[in-house]
């Protein structure tokens, strides 16, 4: 369209460079030849006027291409308009995405923050879980412990006094007292009535007996341990039996007289039981 325009106006150039030399050789003509001839004076006049007609027709063509160009750059303005607009729209929309972006970046960071708090809670829970199970296990486990050692000892007394009475109760008869006639205890009964009528020896008679009996001491043994310590290091153990001889091999002359703990041997075999000692021993 340019191109156009240019060609137009150099075209209306050279006409009007024509025109300026047609007039000039007109004036130089009328000077020189100061009475033309007709035919001539109508060539020019003809010339003239197409000349004339061929400015307006340019004329006309000029603004004919102005206008076009003036339509073209409306046209050129409301392209642009509309392509500034779509910009404007995409770079709206490219925001937009942008804010969901960092939005939605947010939105992770404060689920993966929770997330991890969540599974730190949990774990937390966890370990005081099982912290508390422990704790109530070794707690029922230490009550376990201090309820078969209470038991354990219980029934180890138990034992031992079931021992002692089986030890006392099957002493022999002759190492018995001398029963008393059902007359001897009424006389009894009649001449002192504080006095107690003596019955056939029993279970408690033997274990009353054994408790009132003056306890022997012996050197460095004041309790059950002391004592099972001495018959660890004499070489027997809790179930066997010493003799005097052995005793009186540990202790030497701080031993008891052998009188002293002849009334504490149940069974009358001249040896002397863990129980026995004890009961000797009063611990």
């Amino acid at each position: 369209m340019q191109k156009t325009v240019d060609e137009h106006k150099k075209a209306m150039e050279l006409l009007q460079s024509n025109m300026n030399q047609h007039s000039l050789e007109t004036r130089g003509s009328n000077q020189i030849i100061p009475s033309p001839s007709a035919p001539s004076e109508l060539d020019n006049k003809t010339h003239s006027e197409n000349l004339k007609q061929d400015i307006l027709y340019l004329h006309n063509s000029l603004e004919e291409v102005n206008s076009a160009l003036v339509g073209y750059q409306r046209q050129n303005d409301l392209k642009l308009e509309g392509m500034n607009e779509t910009v404007s729209n995409l770079t709206q929309r490219v925001n937009l995405v942008e804010t969901d972006l960092v939005a939605m970046s947010k939105v992770e960071k404060q689920a993966n923050l929770s997330f991890s708090m969540m599974r730190d809670r949990a774990a937390t829970l966890k370990r005081e879980s099982l912290h508390q199970v422990t704790s109530r296990t070794d707690t029922v486990k230490t009550q376990s412990m201090k309820k078969e050692d209470s038991s354990d000892a219980q029934v180890s007394k138990l034992r031992e006094k079931l021992q002692l009475i089986s030890a006392l109760a099957n002493k022999p008869e002759s190492n018995r007292p001398p029963e008393t006639t059902h007359e001897e205890q009424v006389q009894s009964v009649t001449s002192k009535p504080s006095a107690l009528p003596e019955f056939p020896q029993s279970l408690g008679d033997h274990t009353e007996k054994a408790a009132q009996l003056r306890p022997v001491s012996l050197p460095g043994i004041s309790s059950i341990k002391d004592l099972q310590d001495f018959f660890h290091k004499t070489g027997q153990n809790m179930d066997g039996k010493l003799t005097y001889q052995e005793i009186w091999n540990s202790l030497g002359s701080a031993a008891p007289a052998p009188e002293s703990l002849r009334e504490f041997d149940a069974d009358g075999d001249g040896r002397y039981s863990f129980l026995e000692l004890r009961a000797a021993l009063g611990v």
